[in-house]
This record gives C-alpha cells, sequence and structure tokens, in this order.
C-alpha cells in the first residue's frame, strides 16, 4: 500500500492555503481525498490518517486488484488485507494518528463489496489498537455512504449524491489554493515524452557522451597509478557541472512559465543520460538536492583516489544522508530545488533512449518519497526496475517504501508533536475540527 505523508506535499510553492483549510467532518475528508492524491481513485481502498493534532498526516491507497493479488488464497480476502493493514499501521502510528477513514472506491454494488472492506477495517483496527478510530466509507460513481451508518435520513441504501463531494466548498478551496485533480493516476503520473526531433538530438548527444567517456576510462587506464584517478575524477566534476546548470536553468526558467513550456537543450539532456549512469556523478546529484551539503556534492564528484579525501566525502556524505532519513535532524527539500530537479529528471526521461532511464526514474523516486509522495516514488521504482532489475538505488527506495519508512522530517512531526506531516513542512494545510 503506497503512503504519502503530507496533505501539501513539502516544498511545492503554490499550493500552500492561505489560512489552514478546515475539514469539519467526514464527509470533508471524503471530498478532500482526490485533491490529495492529485487523481480520482478508481477500484481502490484509500486510508486517510488524521493525527491527534487534528491534521491529515497520512494518505495510503491500494488497488484492489493488488490487495486481491496479495490474499491467502481463493476467496481468502484477509490475507492481503493484513498485510497491507500492518504497512499503513506502522506509517499511521508514526505521524500520531487518531483517526482513520477507510474508504473503497469501486463502481460494485455495496453488497458485492462490504465483505472486502469488512476484511481491511478489521484488519486495520487490529494493527491499529484501541487507540485509533476506524470509519468505513464507499464511494461509487453515483452515490457514497458510511457502511457502518443505519440511519437512512444520514445514507440512503443507493447513497448520497456523489456530486456533494465534488462541488462543495472543500473542492473550491483546494482550487483556489492550486490543486488539480487528474482523471486518473496513469495521467498524473505520466512523464510527457519529448518530441521526435528533441528525442533524435538527445540520442546523438548521448552517443557522442559515451565515446567521450569511453575515452576518459581508457586514459585513465593509461596513466600512472597515482593519477589515474584524477582523469575519472575530471570527467566526473565536468559532468556533475552540466546537471548543476540544467538545475540552474530549470528553476531560472519555472520562475516565468509553467514546466510544460521549458525546453531544455537536448545536447546537455544527452551528456547528462550518459553522466547518470556512473554511480559517483549520480551519488553527487543526489547529494545536491539536500540543503546544506553542495559542498558535499562538488567533493563527491571531484573526488580521486586520495584515502584521506575519499573518507572526508565519505563523512560528508553521511551527514547530508542524515539530514533525510533521521528524524533528529531531517529536512524537507527545499521547493524551488525540487520542482527544478524534477523538470531536469522528467525531460531525460521523456528524451533519451531507454537504456539511460533507470538512474533518472530512482532519483525521481527518492525525491518523491522524500517529498512525502510515496505512490509516485513507489511508480518511479518500479518503472526504473523494469529498465534496470539489477539497479540499488531503486531497489533501496523500495525497500524504504514497502518497511513503510517516512523521511526523517515526517517523522521528526510525529515524534515531536504527535502532528501531521503538513505542520511540519511548514505548510498551512487541511486540520479536522
Amino acid at each position: 500500500m503506497d503512503a504519502a505523508y503530507a496533505t501539501d506535499r513539502a516544498g511545492e510553492p503554490g499550493l500552500a492555503f492561505d489560512t489552514p483549510l478546515v475539514l469539519r467532518s467526514s464527509r470533508d475528508l471524503l471530498a478532500a481525498v482526490p485533491y490529495l492524491l492529485g487523481f480520482r481513485p478508481r477500484e481502490c481502498v484509500v486510508v486517510v490518517a488524521v493525527t491527534g493534532e487534528g491534521r491529515v498526516g497520512l494518505v495510503a491507497r491500494t488497488g484492489l486488484a493488488d490487495l486481491d493479488g496479495h490474499s491467502g488464497g481463493p476467496g481468502d480476502e484477509t490475507g492481503g488485507a493484513r498485510g497491507s493493514a500492518s504497512v499503513v499501521a506502522r506509517a499511521a502510528g508514526r505521524v500520531g494518528a487518531r483517526l482513520a477513514l477507510v474508504v473503497l472506491y469501486t463502481a460494485s454494488s455495496p453488497d458485492q463489496v462490504r465483505s472486502r472492506e469488512a476484511a481491511v477495517v478489521g484488519a486495520l483496527e487490529e494493527s491499529l489498537g484501541p487507540t485509533v478510530d476506524v470509519e468505513a466509507w464507499l464511494v461509487g460513481p453515483d452515490g457514497y455512504r458510511g457502511l457502518d451508518c443505519t440511519d437512512p435520513a444520514c445514507c440512503p441504501e443507493r447513497g448520497r449524491p456523489v456530486g456533494e463531494l465534488e462541488h462543495g466548498e472543500v473542492g473550491a478551496a483546494f482550487v483556489v489554493a492550486g490543486r488539480a485533480i487528474a482523471g486518473s493516476e496513469q495521467e498524473a503520473h505520466r512523464i510527457r515524452a519529448l518530441s521526435a526531433g528533441v528525442r533524435d538530438r538527445v540520442a546523438k548527444a548521448a552517443v557522442r557522451a559515451e565515446r567521450v567517456r569511453a575515452a576518459a576510462g581508457d586514459a585513465a587506464r593509461a596513466a600512472p597509478r597515482e593519477t589515474a584517478h584524477d582523469v575519472l575524477g575530471r570527467w566526473r566534476a565536468e559532468a556533475y557541472g552540466v546537471w548543476c546548470d540544467l538545475v540552474r536553468q530549470a528553476a531560472a526558467e519555472l520562475r516565468t512559465c509553467p514546466a510544460g513550456d521549458v525546453e531544455l537543450p537536448p545536447a546537455r539532456l544527452g551528456r547528462l543520460a550518459v553522466a547518470l549512469a556512473d554511480v559517483r556523478v549520480r551519488d553527487a546529484v543526489l547529494l545536491s538536492l539536500v540543503p546544506g551539503a553542495r559542498e558535499a556534492a562538488d567533493r563527491t564528484a571531484r573526488a580521486g583516489g586520495d584515502a584521506d579525501v575519499t573518507r572526508d566525502v565519505e563523512a560528508a556524505t553521511a551527514r547530508a544522508i542524515a539530514r533525510v532519513v533521521d528524524p533528529r535532524v531531517g529536512v524537507p527539500p527545499d521547493g524551488a530545488t525540487a520542482d527544478a530537479t524534477r523538470l531536469v529528471l522528467e525531460q531525460l526521461v521523456g528524451g533519451a533512449p531507454r537504456r539511460w532511464h533507470a538512474p533518472p526514474l530512482a532519483l525521481l523516486g527518492f525525491l518523491a518519497w522524500w517529498r512525502g509522495d510515496g505512490w509516485l516514488a513507489a511508480r518511479r521504482v518500479r518503472e526504473s526496475a523494469r529498465q534496470d532489475p539489477a539497479y540499488r538505488l531503486a531497489a533501496l527506495v523500495a525497500g524504504v517504501l514497502e518497511a513503510a519508512v517516512p523521511p526523517g522530517w515526517v517523522s521528526a512531526a510525529g515524534v515531536a508533536a504527535g502532528g501531521g506531516a503538513a505542520g511540519a513542512a511548514g505548510v498551512a494545510g487541511p486540520t479536522v475540527g
């Protein structure tokens, strides 16, 4: 079950509310779900966890097909539900959940899905314990209702009109705040392919860059042992410089136009595709995203074979990674840097040949997880693994997601205040009143 830990994802400018949006009821929470996901959920179970401070701290989703696929056998609806509930319960516990709204989105009739919903709710109640209230809801194409509600005035048998959720005050507030809803998860997360002409130029630039990289490797092997690392160090430093230039250009253009109108230089995208295949360059790129770690990134790209320099770089890298994963020092990503990074990496995926896709997709997965967007992170690391099943960064991020481990800044929010990630990120997000 993929999870997101923030109602307004960390570091995304322009999506914050001028004043906190108060969600006063379970119906308000239902109305907010598509905006929190970024797309209209279909044939899935969504769990919304509300913290003790009254903030939306976690949104988790799993497809019904995935739920069935992890069952104990034909007709067993509890095995998959128990596994998914266990993952969600661990994540909900980290954000101090006090209420869990379990929403089944399906076009099937209530009678057909009631046992499946009961399995999920029961497993979640068992995993969360008695301190968390669990409510069950059903949302279909035409109506929605509380599955445990017996008051026909509140929840008619056919449900209340879905339009109440779609066209109310909550939806209007999200729209004003800049949040849009895609028609499906695929639409929301699709990376746009660049034009055929641009893709051709990127591919040709990658071929040239590959030759340069091979020549640098040959020169390093031919050089004296004490200088061989310096040869590759210079190539890596130049490659990392291409990354920095592209991110600066993307950030500057995003200040004046939408991402869809930005056109990055194909020649540099081709060079970057080859550069990211080098683990040292990729690590420098990852470190460059961490606030305060730019020097560590620079040294990672330039480092030669000197043992003292290598130890210094490793120590600086450990400190930088701690700012991502350690609740004691964890920070969210810088919004402008993250937006520019995402643009560069997505244009790389949209323009470069597929054999170069695993590194940028894994980096996109890492960035999405750090921003609190678990479902996008899961999608990107799956895409990376399809291109290279042995790619370690994708496997590492997938393992973190499987274990429901949140970024450090999210854990810090739950530990320090029992509160939600929106507050930790400094965003005036939805609260439940």
